[in-house]
C-alpha cells in the first residue's frame, strides 16, 4: 500500500497540523470507517455512502460534495471502485486521500478490499502514519481473530457455497474457502437462464452446502433457484451495516463473518 506521489507533499504539510486541531475523516463506505474508528473517535468519522445503500447504485449529490470538502482525510477504495471521486482526488490536493486498493492491484481486481484483513491492516497503518499515532492493539486483536477464524473454518473449508454477487473473493482467498459460484458479478447484472439452470444443477448434485443472500437485495432470485431443495441459507451484508463504529468494529466484523460462514457451511447432524 502506497500513498500516491501526487499527494505525498500534502501529506507532510497536513499531517502535522492535524495533531493540533480537531479533524474530520471521511470514509466512502462503512467498512472503511470501521478501520478508521480503531484510531479516532466515531464522531470524527463520516461515511459517504448511506447505510443500506449499495455502492453500485450511488451517485454524488451536491450535499455529498460539501461533506467531502469538509474532510481532512478521505479513505476510499480507489478510482477503479469509486470513479465518481477520481476527479475530486486530483482537484483537491489539500486533502489526504488514502486508497485501500494496493498500488499493484490489476484493474479487474475485486474492489471490495475490506474483505482482505491484511489490506485493511495496511490501510490502518497508513492512517496511523498520517495521524502520527502508534496504536498496536488493533493489529494484535486482528491477528488473534484471524487465527481464531482460520481454526473455526478449517472443518468447513472445502464445503461449497454460492454468494449473491462477487463481493467476497478476497475473503475466500485469505480463508481458502470453496466458493462454487455467484448469482451475478454485480447487482446491476442479472444472471441469464443458462447460468441459473447450471446453478440449479449444481445444487441438485450436492456440490453446494449453503447459499448466501444479501439484505440490500430481494431474495426472490435465490428463492426460485433453491425452491424444493434442501439447501442451507445464510445472509451476508457486504457493508456490515449492523456493526456500529467502535475501536474494535473491524475485528468484530471479521468475527461475525466467520460465524456466519461456519453456521451455514456446517452440515446438520441427523
Amino acid at each position: 500500500m502506497m500513498i500516491s506521489r501526487f499527494f505525498a507533499f500534502s501529506l507532510f504539510l497536513i499531517s502535522a497540523s492535524l495533531q493540533a486541531q480537531s479533524f474530520n475523516i471521511m470514509a466512502t463506505v462503512h467498512p472503511l470507517a470501521m478501520v478508521a474508528a480503531s484510531l479516532v473517535a466515531p464522531d470524527q468519522i463520516e461515511v459517504l455512502i448511506p447505510t443500506g445503500m449499495s455502492p453500485h447504485d450511488f451517485a454524488l449529490r451536491p450535499s455529498d460534495i460539501e461533506r467531502l470538502q469538509e474532510a481532512d482525510v478521505i479513505l476510499w477504495n480507489g478510482p477503479n471502485a469509486e470513479p465518481f471521486l477520481q476527479g475530486f482526488a486530483q482537484r483537491w490536493p489539500d486533502k489526504i486521500w488514502l486508497s485501500a486498493a494496493p498500488s499493484d492491484a490489476p484493474a479487474n481486481a475485486d474492489d471490495h478490499w475490506w474483505f482482505n484483513p491484511h489490506v485493511m491492516l495496511d490501510l490502518q497503518h497508513q492512517l496511523a502514519l498520517v495521524l502520527e499515532r502508534e496504536e498496536r492493539s488493533f493489529e494484535v486483536a486482528l491477528q488473534a481473530q484471524l487465527q481464531t477464524s482460520q481454526e473455526a473454518l478449517a472443518a468447513v473449508r472445502h464445503h461449497g457455497f454460492f454468494v449473491f454477487h462477487r463481493a467476497y473473493d478476497h475473503w475466500v482467498e485469505v480463508m481458502q474457502l470453496n466458493q462454487v459460484g455467484a448469482f451475478t458479478l454485480s447487482p446491476e447484472q442479472k444472471p441469464g437462464l443458462r447460468t441459473l439452470h447450471r446453478m440449479r444443477q449444481q445444487l441438485q448434485q450436492g456440490e453446494v452446502q449453503c447459499v448466501f443472500s444479501e439484505p440490500q437485495f430481494s431474495p426472490a432470485l435465490i428463492d426460485s433457484v433453491t425452491r424444493g431443495l434442501n439447501i442451507r441459507r445464510g445472509e451476508l451484508d457486504p457493508m456490515a451495516a449492523h456493526i456500529p463504529l467502535s475501536a474494535n468494529a473491524y475485528v468484530e466484523f471479521i468475527a461475525d463473518l466467520t460465524e456466519r460462514f461456519v453456521a451455514c457451511l456446517t452440515p446438520e447432524t441427523p
